[in-house]
């Protein structure tokens, strides 16, 4: 830029007044609240959701400490109670699996089973053959039929331990502690088939609403 282009009189920097710093006292929000409200507030807490397929099948942190066989009888239970739960979901009336969650389903639910069973198997349990399901004439006919037998190997698993807790008899730790693994396999398998029963489910709930 030529010199004769320049302003005859520049504006002398030092007379330009700065800003005064923000006084953590001053009101905010026409004197409602002060900014040291703001300061000193943490983050909000995020909204709780529902776990995604991928979060259900993340590791889970194992319990601190070796089971016990009150240990493995509670998981058992747990595990029970997760197995109804999904009885219950398949029950649903109308309900209609698309091909992938079907896949989806079966590859989990089939696991899930298999590790119920040789779960069941470290506590004494002698679970017999595998179910028939060639005789079901449909998936989720196939499904409950699995959630069934595993519902029996886990019963009969809590009631031999009762029986040898009552006899103070010990279950082998190192087969405790297999169970407790094959356990914890099998409800982070149903955790998933849980979460894939419940988009089918409120699919079939969002066609009825859409047809009303």
């Amino acid at each position: 830029m030529a010199d004769n282009d320049l302003p005859s009189k520049l504006t002398n920097p030092s007379t330009v007044q700065g800003l005064n710093p923000i006084d953590r006292n001053t009101s905010s929000e026409a004197g409602k609240r002060p900014f040291a409200d703001y300061m000193n507030e943490g983050p909000q807490a995020k909204q709780a959701q529902s776990p995604t397929p991928m979060q259900a099948l993340a590791p889970q942190t194992a319990p601190g400490g070796p089971p016990t066989m009150d240990s493995v009888q509670q998981q058992m239970k747990a595990t029970s109670t997760q197995l109804g739960d999904l009885n219950q979901k398949l029950n649903t009336p109308n309900l209609k699996l698309k091909p992938s969650q079907k896949f989806l389903l079966r590859s989990k639910l089939e696991d899930a089973h298999t590790n119920i069973r040789e779960s069941a198997q470290k506590v004494g349990v002698d679970t017999g053959p595998v179910p028939d399901l060639k005789k079901e004439q449909n998936p989720i006919a196939k499904f409950i039929a699995l959630i069934g037998d595993g519902q029996e190997q886990l019963e009969s698993a809590q009631n031999i331990i009762q029986k040898n807790s009552a006899n103070g008899e010990m279950v082998n730790p190192a087969d405790l502690l297999l169970a407790q693994i094959k356990l914890n396999r099998a409800q982070q398998q149903l955790d998933f088939s849980s979460i894939v029963l419940s988009k089918a489910i409120e699919g079939l709930k969002n066609l009825f609403n859409t047809q009303i």
